[in-house]
C-alpha cells in the first residue's frame, strides 16, 4: 500500500475511500439517534419529570440498550433480550422494585449540545436535555414483562 500510495502522492490524485479518511474526519453530522431508557415508575408511582437512567457512565449498559433497541425494533428476540439484558441494569441501578421503564428512540441536534456546552461544563444541564423524543419502542415492568408496544411519541 505504502508505494501505491506515494505513486498516487507524485500525481496529486485521489483514490476514495481507500485513502485519505483524514480528509471527510471532522465533518460532524449535527442530526443524530440515539436510544434511553426512561423510568416511568417506580412501585407503581410515576416519576415527576423524565428520569433517564442510560446513557450512563457504564459504556457497557449503552451498549446493551442498543442491542435490546435494535433488536426490538427488528422484532428479533425482543422480549428475550431486554429481559435478559436491560432488568439486571434497571435492577441493579434502582433495587429490587417493580420499576416501568420505556426505551425510546430520541433526536439529538448537536449543535443544541454544542451552544449548551457550558451548562454541561456546570452541570446545571445533561446530554438527555438535548433529546427530543421520536419513538417509543416499548414499555417494559420489570415484575410482569411487556406493557406497551412500540407508539410513535407525542
Amino acid at each position: 500500500m505504502i508505494p501505491l500510495n506515494s505513486v498516487l502522492e507524485s500525481e496529486h490524485s485521489e483514490v476514495f475511500p481507500f485513502f485519505r479518511w483524514k480528509l471527510f474526519a471532522n465533518v460532524p453530522d449535527w442530526q443524530t439517534t440515539e436510544y434511553a431508557l426512561v423510568i416511568d415508575a417506580i412501585d407503581g408511582q410515576p416519576t415527576d419529570e423524565p428520569l433517564y437512567l442510560i446513557p450512563s457512565p457504564d459504556i457497557r449498559d449503552w451498549k446493551a440498550l442498543r442491542t435490546s433497541a435494535v433488536a426490538c425494533t427488528k422484532d428479533r428476540a425482543c422480549e428475550d433480550t431486554v429481559t435478559d439484558v436491560l432488568f439486571p441494569i434497571v435492577q441493579r441501578a434502582l433495587g429490587d422494585r417493580s420499576i416501568d421503564f420505556s426505551i425510546i428512540e430520541a433526536d439529538v441536534d448537536l449543535r443544541d449540545v454544542r451552544d449548551g456546552i457550558d451548562e454541561l461544563a456546570d452541570g446545571d444541564a445533561t446530554r438527555t436535555d438535548f433529546y427530543q423524543p421520536r419513538t417509543v419502542i416499548g414499555q417494559w415492568n420489570t415484575d410482569t414483562g411487556r406493557i406497551l408496544p412500540s407508539t410513535q411519541a407525542e
